[in-house]
């Protein structure tokens, strides 16, 4: 047994010595018998098999020490296997792959887990330690070249590259590379750390998509377009280039949305969407900044470009779209501003199209216009009003007058016309005829509207709570109010809202809107006036076709326009006009309202034509509630 223990050397160097006096007492005993020799033999005999005893008990106790010692490596060393099998593991589950080069010694170690990631086996870059570089996208080549001279400079390096598999499929790879120089600044070591990213690189990808591109059409965004037009401006800068900017707005389309409802509002703009992008081919870029709202770039060399392109673009519409087996008509109207004579940056740019797009809007749309320094003030303007607009009802900035219908015959009233009002919060009353039509653009007229018929049914609760249950209350809708989708069930609960009875309200339409969506409104008014509300044509006599569809119309009342009214003294033809509708109207069996009545001469001609029923500042001006209710008083309300 080896002599590794201090303790087994010293019990060694004890026997030995026991042994050597035992041989010595036993010569001793050859030559001289004598009891003393004997005892001492026999005690030094005692004494070694006491001391080989001694030496048997260790020698077992470091027996069971070294199995102990053995046992605890066998476990150590287990643990160590299941640790390595665990950690390989996770390597070959979380797509992750180590590459270890030692330039010095040409060793290199390589985890299995990239054969999950390259689609190669392990071997194969044991036998072409290039593999992993030749299976590298060719547009990431610059990539590589950049990597290569970071690492050959001792910096630690985190790449991002695509590889193509054998099957074709292209991945994303993340390798951050870990060098170590010598004390020459030599390469010596190589460490990689590969994980595949392609999932986050997708996501990443899919984000930066809907940032910058439309879900619905595809086209870029406004985000998309901010980001082209800074880069056109910069590259028109250097060039020496002109940069123009198409501003492109469907005219009606909030109607046809309201009518024809929002998935056949989303085909359409899908529609525009390919037709816009077809029009302008290579010569420029189509965005889609909101809703029915499209912005083109244009690069040109001289204004006839912009001009031929503009035409053609509205060319390109006079065709109906198919929108599932229906033909549906829309129009553009274009505003166009230009780099840099129009200004030298993108909100510029925009703002002044924007301008010229409303221009293009006031001259009848379907056309196009450029900006023109004119216009900013009316466009700055406009964008008040807007502005304003999404804050009135918020404010309370809105109220109602009220401006009776009269037997004129006998001054009594009737009923009342509720009219809105604006008191703008930082400008005052503002006229209806300037905020009324930004209402019905933008869209604002469809809460504006609901709150004017909720205040105005309240109003003739009130009213009829104190005696005058007979009082009609009129009311104006505008066309997008009518064709909303959900206007019959939104009248519906305003009057179960109110308790307001249904025959005590009248509902006012324009006429050249309604003739205009014929098909679309015949419907929803035969439905309102089967509840009991009454019908209104406001207006009447400035519409085209009215005589032919005025039969169709469940109608109650026609009110002569003021145009017609105005003129009645003077014009023989405005005279002729008015008695044809006040005998039509009678012949219909509609009653018959004479609008913006001056002057007594003007009772005078409209009794002896036998109109009954007018209003008009001579009459009445429009008043507040409290004013209208002492009138009220005053005259008997008239069935």
């Amino acid at each position: 047994m080896p002599l590794k223990h201090a303790k087994t050397k010293k019990w060694t160097y004890i026997i030995a010595v026991l042994f050597t006096l035992h041989t010595i007492s036993t010569i001793g005993l050859m030559y001289n018998q004598s009891y003393l020799m004997y005892g001492i033999d026999l005690g030094i005999v005692v004494l070694f098999a006491i001391l080989i005893y001694k030496m048997l008990i260790v020698k077992d106790s470091y027996a069971i020490n070294l199995e102990q010692e053995i046992l605890n490596h066998k476990e150590t060393f287990a643990e160590l296997e299941a640790s390595r099998v665990k950690l390989q593991n996770i390597f070959d589950s979380i797509d992750v792959a180590i590459w270890s080069h030692n330039l010095k010694t040409n060793k290199l170690l390589i985890t299995s887990g990239i054969e999950k990631l390259y689609g190669y086996p392990l071997q194969a870059f044991y036998d072409d330690s290039e593999l992993w570089k030749k299976v590298i996208h060719p547009d990431d080549d610059e990539i590589i070249i950049n990597r290569g001279i970071a690492i050959q400079s001792g910096l630690i390096t985190t790449s991002e590259y695509r590889i193509m598999k054998p099957n074709g499929e292209i991945r994303w790879i993340q390798d951050r590379g870990i060098p170590f120089l010598d004390a020459n600044k030599k390469l010596v070591d190589f460490n990689s750390i590969l994980i595949d990213i392609t999932e986050r690189k997708r996501a990443e990808i899919t984000i930066e998509h809907m940032a910058y591109y439309d879900e619905l059409t595809g086209l870029p965004n406004r985000n998309g377009f901010m980001q082209t037009i800074e880069k056109q401006i910069k590259e028109a800068d250097v060039q020496s280039r002109n940069l123009a900017l198409l501003y492109v707005d469907l005219d009606r389309f909030n109607v046809l949305n309201d009518t024809l409802g929002h998935s056949f509002g989303d085909l359409l703009l899908q529609k525009v969407a390919e037709l816009l992008k077809v029009t302008v081919g290579y010569n420029g870029t189509v965005f889609r900044r909101s809703g029915d709202e499209f912005l083109i770039l244009l690069n040109f060399k001289e204004v006839s470009e912009i001009k031929q392109k503009a035409e053609q673009i509205i060319q390109a519409f006079t065709k109906p779209f198919k929108l599932s087996g229906q033909e549906v008509f829309t129009t553009p109207s274009i505003g166009i501003s230009t780099y840099p004579g129009n200004g030298s940056d993108s909100e510029t740019l925009l703002k002044r199209a924007d301008s010229a797009l409303y221009q293009a809007k006031e001259k009848g749309r379907n056309n196009y216009q450029f900006f023109t320094e004119q216009r900013d003030g009316k466009m700055e303007r406009r964008l008040t009003l807007e502005h304003g607009l999404r804050r009135a009802l918020t404010n309370k900035e809105f109220f109602l007058v009220y401006q009776p219908l009269v037997h004129i015959g006998n001054n009594k009233i009737l009923g009342v016309e509720a009219l809105l009002r604006w008191n703008k919060e930082d400008e005052g009353m503002i006229s209806p005829a300037e905020f009324i039509p930004i209402a019905e653009e933008t869209g604002m007229i469809l809460p504006i509207g609901e709150w004017v018929l909720r205040e105005a049914c309240l109003q003739g609760v009130h009213w009829h709570k104190n005696g005058f249950s007979d009082l009609l209350i009129s009311v104006n809708i505008s066309v997008r109010q009518l064709l909303e989708e959900a206007f019959i069930e939104r009248v519906e609960c305003i009057l179960a809202e109110t308790e307001f009875p249904p025959t005590s309200l009248e509902l006012e339409i324009t006429e050249s809107t309604t003739m205009q969506n014929m098909e679309e409104a015949l419907p929803i008014l035969n439905s309102l006036r089967a509840k009991g509300i009454r019908i209104s044509v406001d207006d009447f006599g400035t519409g085209y076709s009215s005589l032919t569809y005025l039969r169709q119309l469940p109608v109650d009342t026609l009110k002569i326009d003021k145009m017609f009214i105005d003129d009645i003294l003077t014009d023989s033809k405005a005279g002729a006009i008015v008695k044809t509708i006040i005998d039509m109207g009678h012949n219909l069996d509609f009653s018959v309202i004479a609008e913006g009545i001056e002057s007594r001469e003007q009772i005078d001609f409209l009794v002896e034509q036998g109109c009954v029923f007018g209003q008009g500042y001579h009459l009445y001006k429009p008043l507040h509630a409290d004013e209208l209710q002492r009138q009220l008083h005053k005259n008997v309300v008239m069935n």
